[in-house]
């Protein structure tokens, strides 16, 4: 599905796709019809996606190189803690919770201080937890794309997800 937000913070459908983000040839179609119905390549845009390759892909050769891409944060947050669930060792259930939120305190600071202090929780993890380590790396910088434009904390909280239920604009 792709959604557009107008200035005012309301969403607006633009186009629906049967598929899933992680299949190119349907992302592609889906966002080539958005160009077919008026949406201009041409202009710079801020794309909020989860952290599918075939659809940062299929973004990047319809609507070029040049756009800003941010990652669903609830997502990012869901998959570093999955890993921690997967772990066999003893994992005490506080962990979770405890890189939650890490994980949601740093995406409210200033770009840099962010992604640092994620870093060193991905340093820590790594000793005991290399996949939700290797999880939280992945994609980092486009977590904190927001962060890096300077908007509102309101608007972040829209805009720092995919999930509809939980960006809603106040």
């Amino acid at each position: 599905m792709a959604i557009g937000v107008d200035r005012q913070g309301y969403k607006h459908v633009l186009g629906l796709a049967d598929g899933a983000t992680e299949n190119a040839v349907v992302v592609k179609g889906l966002l080539e019809d958005l160009v077919a119905r008026g949406v201009s390549p041409e202009q710079r845009r801020l794309f909020v996606i989860d952290g599918s390759k075939a659809l940062r892909a299929a973004i990047d050769m319809v609507f070029g190189q040049d756009n800003r891409v941010q990652r669903c944060r609830h997502h990012k947050i869901e998959n570093v803690t999955g890993h921690l669930s997967k772990m066999r060792r003893s994992r005490p259930k506080h962990l979770k919770e405890e890189v939650r939120l890490v994980m949601k305190a740093a995406y409210r600071l200033p770009e840099q201080e962010g992604v640092t202090r994620l870093e060193e929780q991905a340093d820590w993890l790594e000793k005991q937890y290399p996949s939700a380590a290797a999880s939280l790396h992945e994609g980092l910088e486009e977590t904190f794309t927001i962060n890096r434009l300077g908007l509102p904390m309101a608007l972040r909280r829209c805009l720092g997800t995919t999930n509809l239920t939980r960006s809603i604009a106040a």
